[in-house]
């Protein structure tokens, strides 16, 4: 698992102009319970991106790391769309509409596309997140959240 990940650091580094080339905006969003929103995958590269979309609930632990897992129960999700073809210099809008159970729930979307592969044919795939969280009130729902895991918040 190591050495997986040390290669794919590697690749990342030789990829590093098209890595950078692929954007999502906005990156983090806070609202209510119920919730409409979207975000946008802009490929800036030369060729044509595949992009599919998994969501994902998550918690903090104490240092502000994420831990990924599926999609928790309380959380009802609806995307438009669960993957696009972007056209070079293109962009492409995701629509969505999340209704949460809880006092409060932390999703992220994962946006995962190929932008290359090694010289051994191995293939290197990016996920650019969008990250929501919804809260009863949505003023400063990222900091609450972040206070109940106990992150410090500045």
């Amino acid at each position: 698992m190591k050495r997986a990940s040390s290669q794919l650091l590697l690749q990342l580094l030789f990829f590093g102009l098209t890595v950078s080339a692929q954007t999502v905006s906005p990156m983090i969003v806070e609202c209510g319970k119920k919730c409409r929103g979207e975000f946008s995958i802009t490929n800036n590269g030369l060729t044509p991106l595949a992009v599919t979309v998994e969501a994902r609930s998550f918690s903090l632990d104490t240092l502000g790391r994420a831990t990924n897992r599926p999609l928790d129960p309380a959380v009802e999700l609806k995307l438009e769309e669960g993957s696009a073809r972007i056209s070079p210099k293109g962009t492409h809008t995701f629509a969505y509409q999340m209704k949460c159970a809880d006092p409060s729930c932390s999703v992220v979307l994962l946006s995962s596309m190929v932008v290359g592969h090694t010289a051994e044919g191995i293939l290197v795939r990016v996920q650019l997140a969008h990250t929501i969280y919804a809260c009863e009130k949505q003023k400063d729902c990222r900091k609450k959240v972040r206070a109940v895991a106990g992150v410090t918040v500045k």
